[in-house]
């Protein structure tokens, strides 16, 4: 007899239908998805469809195809064919999406057609977090990664690249005609098909030539062309190779890794993002307190947080060297931000000195250098130059450490640029505060760690700028999600998100009463 566990059997009838409902767990996330997302104002957000015709085929409502592409990237699933699977098979989906099955066609659509509400979608579960408590709205660090693009490495072309295609086929058109012209010459070769083979491959070779040309001309324009995605470009990944990519630039809060603010661009360097970064992170932070103080229910809705609100701190920039940019610096400074920012070693030279500029001490009162042999270099560069050069020639022809400092014949130069003062006092404030600098990774790298490894969103799926920033914000808006639903009691969050929709309804409710009663008024009168 067999003693395995028993199950019921699949083709058992049951008296009582069974409940989609009572199959899913009371602090399940789809429950916190479902909620979050009839708590948002589809017609203000402006997402395609948020109000219906009076006639023609009925849409989707937007909330549905939302609260699908969230289930989706929550379970690292943003293909639309799949997500339209899950639709048939899901029990969890069909609970979410009230049994309704939209095709894959329906699903790319809706992320392809509202790429910009998807950032306000994000600014939305923003505001829930901040209500939670969330962000300590002192310290943020910024930082950028790679993301490959949708646009394959044969699709995209460089001068050098372009250059070397044309030679190849050039050659080879080249090889073929002198092969035509020996059998035209030879006449009886019995062999006609040979002769169509190479007329055709001649001809293919023509018309990449011609297409190669054309592309020449766009890439002597713009540097580079990508084919499949225009505005992807060539940079530098991970482990020293070279990608298709976009770089994707966040910035996040201190007290629980969360993302404030989030941006793409195509150039491949950090250099130039830190001031945008950090104002967005702070507009962020303003938003939220203005929505805050604007719910006057906030503290009844949620009342184990405290709302009072804080004061106005100066808050603290964190960076790693790719941000140490001195027009960027100076930005943030003006702003009021307190930088901690890591400075770029200087590039390596052939016969490097013994002597390195930070044992050269500059003396502000004099405009001076004051070298290590106590010799002082005065400025002899004109007063409009930016980067003044200070040299002694004198003291290095006699100073016996001449040889170890300078191989020059006019003796040792040091150069300051116009940002040096702002150099040099960001450089003493990270100094002061490496503690702050060292919890940079565990702040910023963390959220492209849980986006690349655990969720797999390594690369795009959709193409062009505006929809990468698109679906980048769905990147964000997911590992934001992730995190809350590890911190706050879900239950909690679930009574919150209710409180919220039902005075939303309230609101909805009494404005159709008084758009009734006006309307009433206006007939009888």
């Amino acid at each position: 007899m067999s003693r395995y566990i028993q199950g019921e059997s699949k083709y058992q009838v049951n008296i009582f239908p069974m409940c989609l409902d009572e199959m899913i767990p009371k602090d399940h996330s789809i429950r916190v998805i479902d909620l979050f997302v009839d708590t948002l104002d589809m017609k203000e957000l402006g997402f395609a469809h948020r109000e219906t015709k009076a006639t023609g085929r009925k849409p989707f409502d937007p909330r549905h195809l939302l609260k699908l592409y969230l289930y989706g990237y929550l379970n690292s699933i943003r293909s639309s064919r799949k997500l339209e699977r899950e639709a048939h098979r899901n029990i969890e989906v069909m609970w979410l999406m009230d049994h309704l099955k939209p095709d894959d066609r329906t699903i790319s659509n809706f992320r392809q057609h509202n790429p910009d509400f998807l950032e306000r979608v994000f600014k939305e579960f923003g505001f829930v977090c901040n209500d939670f408590g969330l962000y300590g709205k002192e310290i943020i660090a910024v930082d950028g990664s790679k993301f490959r693009a949708n646009n394959s490495r044969k699709k995209s072309y460089t001068k050098g690249k372009v250059q070397k295609m044309l030679e190849h086929y050039e050659e080879n058109a080249k090889k073929y005609m002198e092969v035509l012209e020996s059998e035209d010459q030879n006449e009886n070769t019995g062999e006609e098909i040979s002769r169509t083979e190479l007329k055709e491959k001649l001809k293919q070779a023509q018309k990449r030539i011609r297409e190669l040309h054309e592309i020449a001309e766009e890439v002597e324009k713009n540097g580079e062309v990508s084919i499949t995605d225009p505005d992807a470009k060539h940079m530098k990944a991970s482990n020293n190779g070279t990608d298709i990519a976009y770089n994707v630039q966040i910035a996040g809060d201190e007290k629980h890794h969360l993302v404030v603010a989030v941006d793409v661009t195509n150039s491949p360097a950090d250099h130039g993002q830190l001031h945008n970064m950090a104002t967005k992170a702070i507009e962020s932070f303003e938003e939220m307190d203005s929505q805050a103080n604007q719910s006057n229910n906030t503290t009844e809705v949620n009342p184990s947080y405290s709302k009072e609100k804080p004061e106005k701190k100066s808050i603290s920039v964190v960076a790693d060297k790719g941000y140490y940019s001195g027009e960027e610096l100076e930005k943030c400074k003006d702003d009021g931000m307190n930088l901690v920012v890591s400075k770029q070693k200087p590039p390596s030279k052939k016969g490097k000195s013994a002597y390195n500029k930070s044992q050269f001490v500059y003396d502000k009162g004099t405009d001076e250098y004051i070298c290590p042999m106590g010799e002082r270099l005065k400025n002899g560069s004109r007063e409009e130059t930016k980067k003044k050069r200070y040299t002694n020639p004198k003291a290095c022809n006699k100073c016996t450490a001449r040889d170890a400092c300078t191989t020059s014949k006019s003796g040792r130069s040091i150069f300051r640029g116009p940002y040096q003062d702002l150099y040099d006092e960001v450089d003493q404030n990270t100094q002061k505060h490496m503690d702050l600098y060292k919890l940079r990774q565990q702040i910023i790298e963390h959220p492209f760690g849980t986006i690349k490894r655990s969720l797999g969103f390594t690369h795009f799926l959709t193409r062009g700028m505006k929809s990468v920033k698109g679906e980048t914000f769905m990147h964000f808006l997911t590992y934001n999600f992730k995190r809350v639903l590890n911190i706050v009691d879900r239950m909690e969050l679930i009574e919150y998100l209710k409180a919220k929709k039902h005075r939303l309804f309230c609101f909805f409710k009494e404005n159709l009463i008084w758009m009734v009663k006006t309307d009433l008024i206006f007939m009888f009168s």
